[in-house]
């Protein structure tokens, strides 16, 4: 198995090495860091995920009408008619990550650049699809525009307001899927997630006590789910936070959905300006996203650490 790495290896540096490879060096990148791949596997947590192509409605569409009835034997029975309603409309947006390398670097055939422009390809590209979905999602709801979906907590989560959002959930949706926020808001609920009461009789899960001791985080409370998100800062200089870092989100099922359209477009090329040098990879893509059934989301704001 080492000896297939380092043969691996050896190859991908031969073409890092060759200036009329590097068509092939920015395929073997793209292959890797596939945002289609990213967004299913990744944004599907929070909201379906479809690859549409060129060509394809940007109109979610709704089918209605069918029904069952009683059979009563020697009747005529009353058909219903199909109807197909358009309910609403993806609105494109586009995502652009480009990465560029000092030249010397490259020909010197270092097969950690290859590497580290894959982590951080992809790496941007899953930060950048979150957080456009995650803080669109947390601001749905508000104290001025709805009370039920929505409350203002003041404190740290507590075991009551994250289960009266569960239960919200459940009832709006075939369910609640998912418990999201960063990772800072995410950690209080392990402080009540491994124990049950019914008011006057206390029990202890110890899996879950286990599993708190052990990674200072819980995967599940009441069956739903926990997604803790790393906090993602602009730059090491301003160092702001990009997400929302007050607020929890109670998601359920299918309350919207998020598309990819189109194939992952790509540039490779060098720049000559610059002494030595610089090799550019730029991938771009079209998505958008509806939310079409907020009543499925619970927004719980001013959360505290």
């Amino acid at each position: 198995m080492a000896d297939n790495d380092k043969q691996v290896q050896e190859a991908i540096a031969a073409i890092i090495q060759d200036k009329s490879q590097r068509e092939a060096l920015a395929e073997i990148i793209v292959e890797y860091v596939q945002p289609n791949h990213l967004t299913e596997n990744f944004v599907s947590n929070l909201l379906p995920t479809r690859t549409l192509k060129p060509g394809d409605s940007l109109v979610k569409k709704i089918r209605k009408g069918i029904k069952v009835r009683t059979l009563v034997p020697g009747a005529v029975h009353l058909a219903t008619e199909v109807t197909i309603s358009e309910r609403i409309n993806y609105i494109l947006d586009g995502a652009d990550v480009k990465v560029t390398y000092n030249e010397w670097e490259m020909d010197s055939g270092e097969i950690g650049t290859v590497q580290s422009i894959k982590a951080e390809m992809a790496a941007k590209l899953r930060d950048f699809y979150f957080n456009k979905i995650f803080s669109a999602l947390s601001t749905v709801w508000t104290a001025a525009n709805t009370p039920n979906n929505y409350t203002s907590v003041g404190t740290a989560v507590t075991e009551v307001a994250l289960e009266a959002a569960i239960n919200k959930i459940n009832t709006t949706t075939s369910g609640a899927k998912v418990i999201v926020g960063v990772r800072s808001v995410i950690t209080p609920i392990t402080k009540f997630a491994a124990f049950w009461s019914d008011g006057s009789n206390v029990g202890a899960s110890q899996t879950k006590l286990d599993e708190i001791l052990n990674t200072g985080k819980v995967g599940r409370y009441l069956g739903v789910p926990i997604l803790s998100v790393d906090q993602i800062y602009n730059n090491p200089v301003d160092y702001q936070g990009m997400l929302p870092d007050d607020k929890i989100l109670v998601i359920g099922e299918n309350v919207g959905e998020f598309i990819v359209y189109g194939e992952v477009k790509t540039k490779q090329w060098s720049d000559m300006n610059p002494t030595p040098p610089q090799w550019m990879l730029e991938l771009y893509q079209q998505f958008g996203m509806i939310i079409d059934n907020a009543q499925g989301i619970y927004v719980l704001d001013n959360v505290t650490a």
